[in-house]
């Protein structure tokens, strides 16, 4: 099985390096490598991360990665991989990177694109601050670029705030996230890390929306064809740009009637398609998660392509 590549993103101070330690003191951490990227030029989370450890660790400390480090990250991948074939080890199960706080998560995965080849499977794990969620989401536009493009979110500081408005500001940045909401360290931790990523449980409801962030619920008519389809996606991207945070839903091929294809986006980039069995879990629709765009906004992107276009908070798709 391939190795994951999982980008540790969360706001200024919502605990990301304590996640991270928290997760390498436990037995199922093993083979796992880190990269640590600092905004500023002293390390201090390498420092924590690294202290008393034996763990495969690289530094990016010349700036944020996501604005200046594409090639830097792309050379500390590919010498870990390569420093662990030579050493005469077997693969690595996980790559973390943990990104500085002020992040986004969109630019960082496009950056990963000459990895393709390796085969790494790409997900985000998010940390949300339970107590300074609600100030975070209005004051900072990186606060929704890291929880829309999550697929698993981390709620922490729960000792010194309920989980209550913190999660309804989850569900209605990302309603497909998985949610961790866990005091205890160590669960916490190996929930984080080792949630298996899709949509287990169908399209959820969305609470509290964000005031700028449209979820909405993309579905294909009966006429629509695989190129419909298709184009549907790209002209999606094209029109909505900067402004799109996460796609992530199901598509039917209609050459594969036993197979329902996960299809997932984050910002304007696109993971390759991941087969699945078609069932009642996996239904044809797609989640759009985007900023300023609601469903009627959508509707422009191509006002005679086969797709039905609702508020998600309208409805909600069951999987009984």
């Amino acid at each position: 099985m391939s190795a994951e590549f999982i980008l540790l993103a969360g706001f200024l101070g919502s605990g990301k390096t304590t996640l991270l330690r928290d997760w390498l003191a436990l037995p199922e951490a093993a083979d796992t490598a880190v990269i640590v990227n600092e905004a500023g030029q002293i390390d201090v989370d390498g420092a924590i991360v690294a202290d008393g450890g034996t763990v495969p660790l690289a530094l990016l400390n010349n700036g944020c990665v996501c604005c200046s480090l594409t090639n830097d990250l792309v050379f500390t991948v590919e010498a870990l991989l390569r420093q662990r074939r030579e050493a005469g080890q077997g693969p690595f199960r996980r790559i973390i990177l943990e990104c500085s706080g002020l992040s986004k998560p969109g630019p960082i995965l496009r950056s990963l694109a000459p990895l393709s080849p390796l085969g790494l499977r790409v997900r985000v794990v998010a940390t949300c601050d339970a107590a300074q969620a609600p100030s975070r989401a209005a004051h900072f536009e990186e606060f929704a670029a890291q929880i829309a493009a999550a697929d698993t979110v981390v709620l922490t500081k729960l000792d010194q705030a309920p989980a209550e408005a913190a999660l309804a500001l989850v569900e209605g940045l990302n309603p497909l996230a998985a949610r961790v909401v866990e005091g205890d360290p160590a669960r916490r931790a190996l929930a984080a890390f080792t949630v298996a990523p899709g949509l287990a449980a169908g399209f959820p409801e969305t609470g509290r929306a964000h005031p700028e962030v449209g979820v909405t619920l993309a579905e294909f008519g009966e006429d629509a064809s695989w190129e419909d389809r298709l184009d549907w996606l790209e002209n999606l991207a094209a029109f909505a740009g900067d402004r799109l945070l996460r796609v992530k839903g199901f598509l039917h091929p209609p050459h594969a009637p036993e197979t329902a294809l996960l299809v997932q986006l984050v910002g304007t980039l696109q993971s390759p398609p991941v087969p699945m069995p078609r069932g009642a879990r996996t239904p044809e629709a797609l989640v759009v998660i985007a900023r300023g765009l609601d469903a009627a906004a959508l509707r422009d992107v191509d006002a005679d392509a086969p797709v039905r276009l609702s508020r998600l908070s309208d409805r909600r798709l069951r999987c009984d």
